[in-house]
């Protein structure tokens, strides 16, 4: 069980199950929602995860899906894809408590800026890896 929870605390939510497919990703709907660069990401199984029923969600669609924050302080908390409802992306920031795997890949590298400089051997993909 990987246990997740925003800055205030007032959003707290887990994922029952693996993350997977742990990335660094350069895109800039990332990096601004995430407020850095470049974001780091994890996938969940969508049927893995407890979402709170009892706090409000903020949600702000960004084209290819709903991210989700706290409306309190802000933080990032979940995305909801819109091409693929069977999966999340967990940034990793928001991660109290769990395993998660070391991460595999940065994804779409091309956005990247150019301030940033990516100094490890991990794949790195023009855009995604189904997109190379």
């Amino acid at each position: 069980m990987i246990e997740c929870s925003c800055l205030c605390g007032r959003i707290a939510f887990q994922v029952d199950g693996d993350l997977q497919s742990v990335r660094y990703c350069h895109c800039s709907n990332c990096r601004k929602f995430a407020g850095t660069s470049p974001a780091a990401w994890a996938i969940a199984n969508s049927a893995d995860f407890s979402a709170p029923t009892d706090v409000a969600i903020g949600r702000f669609d960004s084209g290819q899906g709903i991210r989700c924050f706290c409306p309190d302080c802000g933080s990032p908390v979940w995305f909801e894809s819109k091409d693929y409802p069977e999966i999340l992306g967990i940034p990793l920031g928001v991660i109290d408590a769990g395993i998660v795997p070391t991460v595999e890949m940065h994804l779409w590298v091309h956005s990247k800026p150019d301030w940033y400089s990516i100094n490890d051997d991990k794949p790195k993909f023009s855009r995604g890896p189904d997109h190379r």
